[in-house]
């Protein structure tokens, strides 16, 4: 007669997730490591892992797989998955013992392990609960030393090319201000098609890499367009030491607007693969150590973006741009140097950089379509993407066109204004800085109200007697640029940190891709608005009492609309990290309103793409629609 089979018996413990403190880091007891959950080391419920006879069921989302499933996702996604609370017998009851025994083996309860010290750059220690396998990675090893320095020349063109906007074509070209607006949207045209290149370097792999090959691409094209630039015949500026040189220079500016367009998508090219890569290394990270990548890639880009426009302020300061330097870096000269350094963006990616290879080439174009679809679906996803975009819609809505604005008030040149941008440049350097050694498991909500209003108590006031003319100095409004970019940056930086905690492995660029472009929409968008509600130039020109009343009207009641937004917004982010990962594990796909939100951005994209291509043309480029002061 066989022995009796046992009852299945369980223990399940639950707990109300929203009665948990996200702040501090979960700690494990006894020896057994957790059970790996969806890819991560959390599962949604707080019961303890480690237990013998835990009894837990979950349903697999339909569009995840592991790392080690790119090429060949199971075909039983969305399985229900339990575990045995008890084992039969087997005839062979020294097989049962061997097989089983280490089970049902006592276990000795330990003090609770206490997390790690933060450690130094580039060799953090914890793995708890990170999302890849692999441990952190050392960013400044030699096999991972190119990624930095390919995040450095982006920031570097970043700053660089902006910088030269006014210079170039405002003072060079002697273009208008309106046109000059519209140069800056072209210039940054490309980023309005983001999630196309993101979504290649995810699913299209060249030889079986993912990243480098698109990097060769994107540098390669500018590294060409450049070398045109510097090679083709140099344009004379409109007006030298007062006299007019060339009177044509309006339409001989146009031959630039071109190549600067396809120069926009080849940098999104690399930006998307760099980004791909610090969503893979940033999840190699532990939950306390996480986003310490993504910091060190913020700062980075930051230093290079500080780089590009110092170069400018000087370099661009002559005679033929309006500076009172008696000798300027030709354009040729301007142009040299970028193609130098494209160039060296393919050698650092060629030698100072390492890619492992994937398991097979790309995976039939409606499975990838379908997947980032299902990840739209999640709650988080969409959430994120509402969040981000009215946040950058109201910080980036403006009173006053801004350079024109502060050549008046404050006599400012083109060199004090860029060196004003650098500065704020460096401010974001520093936010990025404090993020990664105080801020980094602090509450999202909390750091991004806090800062706001903080940025908020330095800007009102120094805006405010700009508006009126009663600045004591002027020194003081460059200082109050550096100042304010520290905390508007730490607001801008929690809608990027929350992107690493919710991407599925397999999608880290076209994730990252298409959540940021539902972000920048919402900077030309803004654009757009402030072309009706910010003060005309032939007004500010008059400056009378009225007016001034009516600018320092305008600048109050945006950042009124700014306190009411982020107030209204603040729930659609998560508190932390592990807040994050509960919102998208617990919550269904929603069908209704992701496809709105597609629809609308669909709509915005459309109205963009339209107003950025009508600035294009001379004869539309005057519409208030495109940026313009309005046709007569």
């Amino acid at each position: 007669m066989h022995a009796q089979v046992p009852e299945r018996q369980g223990v399940v413990l639950f707990e109300d997730p929203e009665l948990r403190n996200y702040d501090q880091p979960r700690q494990y007891y006894g020896h057994h490591e957790p059970h790996k959950y969806q890819g991560h080391n959390e599962a949604p419920s707080y019961y303890d892992q480690t237990h013998p006879h835990a009894h837990y069921a979950y349903n697999q989302p339909p569009d995840y797989f592991g790392p080690h499933e790119l090429s060949n996702p199971p075909s039983d996604l969305g399985r229900t998955v339990s575990i045995p609370t008890s084992s039969y017998h087997s005839y062979n009851q020294q097989q049962y013992q061997h097989q089983y025994q280490h089970q049902y083996q006592p276990q000795t309860f330990e003090e609770p392990i206490k997390p790690p010290p933060i450690s130094t750059f580039g060799a953090a220690a914890s793995n708890n609960s990170a999302f890849r396998p692999g441990g952190p990675v050392n960013l400044f090893s030699r096999p991972h030393v190119g990624y930095l320095l390919n995040w450095l020349l982006i920031g570097f063109f970043n700053g660089a090319i902006p910088a030269l906007v006014y210079p170039l074509f405002g003072v060079y070209f002697n273009l208008k201000a309106y046109q000059g607006n519209a140069i800056v949207a072209l210039l940054e045209f490309g980023w309005n098609f983001k999630f196309i290149f993101s979504f290649l370097t995810d699913g299209a792999p060249i030889n079986r890499r993912r990243r480098k090959p698109y990097l060769y691409i994107g540098w390669g094209i500018l590294t060409v367009l450049l070398l045109v630039f510097t090679l083709r015949p140099q344009a004379e500026p409109y007006m030298r030491d007062g006299v007019v040189l060339n009177a044509d220079a309006e339409s001989t500016s146009m031959h630039y607007v071109g190549p600067l367009i396809l120069m926009s998508f080849a940098r999104i090219m690399v930006i998307t693969a760099c980004e791909g890569m610090m969503v893979e290394f940033a999840q190699r990270e532990g939950e306390m150590e996480r986003g310490r990548t993504q910091g060190i890639t913020l700062m980075t880009r930051g230093i290079g973006q500080v780089m590009g426009i110092v170069l400018i302020a000087f370099g661009s300061f002559g005679p033929d741009f309006g500076g009172s330097y008696a000798h300027s870096l030709p354009l040729r000269a301007t142009f040299a140097i970028w193609t130098v350094l494209s160039f060296a963006g393919l050698l650092v990616t060629k030698f100072l950089l390492t890619e492992q290879p994937v398991s097979s080439s790309a995976q039939p174009f409606a499975s990838q379509v379908q997947r980032i679809w299902r990840i739209i679906q999640q709650r988080t996803t969409w959430q994120i993407m509402l969040f981000g975009f009215f946040q950058n819609a109201v910080m980036t809505l403006s009173y006053h066109e801004k350079n024109a604005f502060y050549r008046m008030r404050l006599n400012a040149n083109t060199q004090s204004l860029n060196m004003s941008d650098a500065l704020g440049a460096a401010g974001s350097v520093f936010a990025a800085y404090l993020l990664i050694r105080k801020w980094l498991n602090t509450n999202w909500r909390h750091l991004m109200l806090w800062s706001f209003l903080l940025g908020m108590i330095l800007e009102v006031p120094i805006e405010t007697l700009t508006v009126f003319n009663k600045l004591p100095s002027n020194v003081l409004f460059p200082l109050k640029n550096f100042l304010v970019a520290i905390p508007y940056s730490l607001v801008a930086f929690t809608r990027e940190f929350v992107i690493i905690e919710i991407t599925d492995p397999g999608h880290e660029a076209a994730t990252f891709g298409f959540i940021t472009t539902v972000h920048y929409l919402a900077k030309p968008f803004a654009t757009m608005l402030n072309t009706v509600i910010a003060t005309d130039q032939k007004d500010l020109e008059n400056d009378t009492n009225e007016m001034r009343w009516q600018i320092a009207t305008e600048l109050w009641a945006v950042f009124v609309l700014r306190v009411v937004v982020l107030l209204a917004i603040a729930r659609l982010l998560p508190r932390q990290k592990r807040h994050a990962l509960e919102r998208k594990l617990r919550s269904d796909p929603n069908l209704i309103v992701p496809l709105v939100l597609f629809l609308c951005v669909v709509a915005v994209f459309c109205t963009v793409v339209t107003a950025s291509v009508l600035a294009v043309f001379p004869s539309t480029s005057c519409l208030k629609f495109a940026g313009g002061d309005g046709c007569n």
